[in-house]
């Protein structure tokens, strides 16, 4: 036994200590561990120490001041968190810790964080404004159904709607309501009901659950789905205080899926009672107006007269006014006859034949006088053309050119007066009574 013990190892604590460091860091270099979060200090260094712990086990963490500054998490005692660390050993104590380097909330207090951000996204691009959703029929042709073909949901929906209206065609488009693979399976089941092109509305649903049996209905594909689909899409999702995603951007939401197949479907006894009181009232209206066209009927009927009546009346109308007639026409010729003849008389009496004649002798007359006239001043205003041309004539400078003067320009066409105002060799131009001559001054003389 002493023997076996010498041939063993043994270990000083420190080294043991160091030696279970390198294994543990070494076995497990970077790690994610979910737990909650209790025996939070905060101390002004600015580091964060912490346990983990579930029901059965705790875990000793640290997180230094560099990670702790830059987490857009607070983290509080109580809180279920997730953290991204590195396992090393404490080996002043021998304690095993987590040296965190990342923590986020876990659970719903994860879900909820990306609840809100998806949601503010999706209502700055517009999505869930109220001018972007379609209207639901009142009166639908065709209702199709979106969710579990085996849940409580779709007996819920078809019970009401078989209560409610049982006239309406209902279609299921079966689809997984929870999962990992539940989004892209209700966005395929919407897909094929637009593909089917019979109905003409659809109800998104599922029955009641905690925030992650919810949480594919907060997918943004489907949110982005839901928005583009041609048809309207009533959602009943969860339970009424349940308020997710595609709640907000559907076309109209309801808090329950029975309250979904209300909406959509019409109460026979409603609308049988409306069908019972138009319809009372559609008999009173026309028992109303055949009423009032027979009064109408009667009262045209003992105003109208026969129309042999009638013909007789105006016959008897037209021998009274055919003398009248007569005698207005006797007397209407006698009294034109008359003023005829008066008018003859009194143009007899002026005989226009006469000043006709006078007129023409006159005109005669004048136009002899201004004849004469007018010989008489285009010989007068000859004459004193004659004058003023023969003045003219006498100071003409042509006429002194024809007594042989001559008028010499230099060759920028200026009048020449003085000898020296041209040079030797300059060309001059000389105007004659008939033509002109180009010289070439040869000599200057003073």
């Amino acid at each position: 036994s002493a023997i076996m013990r010498r041939q063993q190892p043994i270990f000083q604590v420190s080294e043991l200590a160091d030696e279970l460091r390198r294994l543990i860091e070494t076995s497990y270099p970077e790690i994610w561990i979910e737990g909650e979060l209790s025996s939070l200090s905060a101390p002004a260094s600015g580091h964060l120490y912490f346990s983990l712990k579930d029901d059965k086990a705790q875990l000793r963490c640290a997180m230094f001041k560099g990670r702790a500054s830059i987490s857009k998490y607070r983290p509080k005692s109580g809180d279920l968190v997730r953290v991204r660390a590195k396992l090393s050993v404490y080996t002043a104590r021998g304690d095993l810790q987590c040296i965190v380097q990342h923590i986020e909330e876990a659970g719903e207090g994860l879900l909820q964080r990306r609840y809100e951000e998806l949601k503010a996204k999706l209502n700055s691009e517009g999505l869930f404004e109220q001018s972007r959703k379609k209207n639901t029929p009142q009166f639908p042709n065709h209702i199709g159904i979106i969710t579990s073909a085996t849940g409580a949901a779709v007996k819920d929906i078809l019970s009401t709607l078989a209560r409610r209206c049982p006239g309406i065609p209902v279609t299921i488009f079966p689809a997984v309501v929870q999962g990992d693979e539940a989004a892209k399976s209700l966005i395929k089941a919407i897909d094929t009901a637009v593909a089917y092109n019979q109905t003409d509305v659809l109800i998104v649903s599922r029955g009641g659950g905690s925030l992650e049996d919810l949480w594919c209905f907060n997918d943004e594909q489907l949110a982005r789905t839901i928005s583009a689909c041609p048809l309207p899409i009533v959602s009943g999702v969860g339970h009424e205080v349940d308020v997710t995603i595609a709640d907000l951007v559907a076309d109209l939401r309801a808090p329950t899926p029975t309250a979904a197949a209300e909406l959509l479907s019409p109460n026979r006894e409603q609308v049988l009672s409306q069908i019972d009181s138009l319809a009372r009232r559609l008999q009173s209206s026309f028992k109303r107006f055949c009423q009032q066209s027979a009064q109408t009927i009667d009262l045209t009927g003992k105003q109208l007269v026969h129309p042999q009546h009638q013909l007789q009346s105006k016959r008897q109308r037209l021998n009274t006014l055919a003398p009248r007639m007569t005698q207005l026409w006797h007397r209407n010729s006698m009294t034109k006859n008359s003023k005829l003849e008066e008018k003859l008389k009194r143009l007899d009496t002026i005989k226009p034949n006469r000043q006709i004649n006078r007129y023409r002798q006159s005109l005669a007359e004048l136009n002899k006088w201004h004849l004469n006239a007018m010989h008489k001043r285009l010989k007068g205003l000859n004459v004193s053309l004659q004058n003023q041309a023969s003045q003219l004539n006498a100071i003409s400078p042509l006429a002194t050119l024809e007594r042989g003067f001559s008028i010499s320009r230099s060759d920028s066409k200026k009048i020449l007066r003085d000898a020296t105002s041209v040079k030797v060799q300059d060309q001059i131009e000389v105007e004659l009574a008939k033509g002109r001559l180009v010289c070439d001054v040869v000599e200057i003389k003073s």
